[in-house]
């Protein structure tokens, strides 16, 4: 897989969040949470069709949004900071996949 740097940030929040001490429904969910954000990355990354990209990319902003929830709960500020970067990388990566799709849309819708 070629470097795609979104997926590499994500890989890192993960092994953060290995190492932060919470109580155990907590971290499971962190975890979880984490782990979800570089999978769906990764799978919406193999994917041919823009919206498919989009759909997945997506699911991972919405997993990102569950660790920097967790972090606010439980105050962890520097797994927030590590959080909101990547929050920022992959709005930014949305927001490019939809403007693409309404823009091939349109082509689409013209002909």
């Amino acid at each position: 897989m070629r470097e795609f740097r979104c997926l590499t940030e994500a890989v890192q929040l993960y092994q953060e969040a290995k190492k932060v001490k919470l109580p155990y429904s907590l971290k499971d969910q962190l975890l979880r949470a984490s782990s979800s954000i570089a999978l769906n990355l990764s799978e919406g990354n193999d994917r041919y069709s823009l919206k498919d990209k989009r759909r997945f990319f997506n699911y991972a902003l919405t997993s990102l949004r569950e660790v920097q929830t967790l972090c606010k709960l439980e105050n962890l500020k520097e797994l927030a900071l590590k959080a909101d970067h990547l929050g920022a990388m992959i709005y930014v990566l949305n927001r490019n996949l939809t403007e693409t799709v309404a823009e091939a849309d349109a082509v689409t819708e013209k002909r």
